[in-house]
């Protein structure tokens, strides 16, 4: 299912948001929507990054 949301956002942001999407191929809601699961998703430990190993 999806939801439709309204939100402001400033001038700038709307602009770096279009050029995110211009650069994947994508709309802008596409972009924001990318953008949200990216920042949102849980961090995936890779072998050898866990707290306490030496590098």
């Amino acid at each position: 299912m999806k939801k439709r949301i309204n939100i402001t956002l400033e001038d700038e942001v709307v602009r770096r948001v279009d050029r995110y999407a211009d650069e994947h191929y994508t709309s802008r809601s596409g972009a924001i929507t990318m953008l949200i699961v990216d920042a949102t998703e849980k961090p995936v430990l890779k072998k050898g990054t866990a707290r306490g190993d030496k590098h």
